[in-house]
């Protein structure tokens, strides 16, 4: 409970409607079968004892523009990247705030892959993939940890939290490679959070695709997301969430061009 806190139980109680999801959400000991939750009218599938159901509390059950991976709805993306997409909480959510949207997940550890096709897979427009994106084109042995298996990225570091899962080998691609065999020439929408890849993944994204971006949402975590921001302050505006001594710290990217398509709740928003 010191983890999550007393007053996010609550919320956390209130709005999954669920004793078990928010017990769930306090216990560090992994189980070995998946648990289910009934949300917005799906079953939602998870792992018990892990961080899965802090991870869908923070993208699901937080409204507005309090919601992890906030987009203004007066955006109407068409082509969505999903990098770093877990068990699929931030698809759910693109989905239902976009719904005629494509998207494309990317998700390279294999266990945490079975969880987000039973979540996501089915969805109409929605496609994944089992390997991440980085710098160059791979295969990669890695570690993540039982409790939080997204604790790991793509350059192979690991965060031992306690709780060691046995080594997974993982493909990783470049992301340019990607786009050029999907027939993808234009994104509106990035979300990105790969655990300190994310500047591998940006140093393979064309500048002419960037540029034309409409939003980018996600997560730094270590300095080389400095060589990012620089790279999009160009052609965006930044809002940067951060606390000093933390290396972690998120950030969202709204293009130059649609600012004049955004309210003035919109303006005002993501710095609260």
């Amino acid at each position: 409970m010191s983890a999550v806190g007393f007053r996010n139980l609550l919320k956390i109680l209130v709005r999954s409607r669920s004793l078990r999801f928010t017990a769930d959400t306090v216990r560090q000991s992994p189980a070995s079968s998946l648990a289910r939750l009934r949300w917005g009218g799906q079953d939602i599938f998870y792992r018990s004892g892990s961080a899965d159901p802090f991870v869908l509390y923070q993208v699901l059950f937080k409204a507005g523009t309090k919601a992890e991976y906030y987009v203004p709805s007066a955006l109407r993306p068409k082509i969505i990247l999903d990098i770093g997409s877990n068990i699929g909480a931030s698809i759910i959510y693109f989905r239902r705030q976009f719904p005629d949207a494509k998207i494309f997940g990317f998700e390279p550890h294999p266990d945490t892959f079975r969880v987000l096709q039973k979540n996501v897979g089915h969805l109409h427009g929605v496609t994944i993939f089992n390997y991440g994106l980085g710098a160059s084109h791979q295969r990669i042995t890695v570690r993540a940890d039982n409790v939080n298996f997204g604790a790991f990225n793509t350059r192979g570091s690991f965060k031992d939290r306690g709780h060691p899962a046995a080594p997974v080998e993982c493909e990783v691609r470049r992301l340019d490679d990607v786009l050029r065999e999907l027939g993808i020439e234009q994104i509106d929408l990035i979300k990105i959070d790969c655990e300190g890849a994310e500047a591998d993944v940006f140093s393979t994204l064309p500048d002419e695709i960037l540029k034309h971006c409409q939003w980018i949402v996600g997560e730094f975590h270590d300095h080389t997301g400095f060589k990012v921001l620089a790279r999009l302050a160009p052609h965006f505006h930044l809002d940067l969430k951060k606390k000093m001594f933390r290396a972690r710290f998120r950030f969202h990217a709204c293009n130059l061009t649609k600012v004049q398509q955004l309210s003035h709740s919109d303006l005002n928003a993501l710095q609260r």
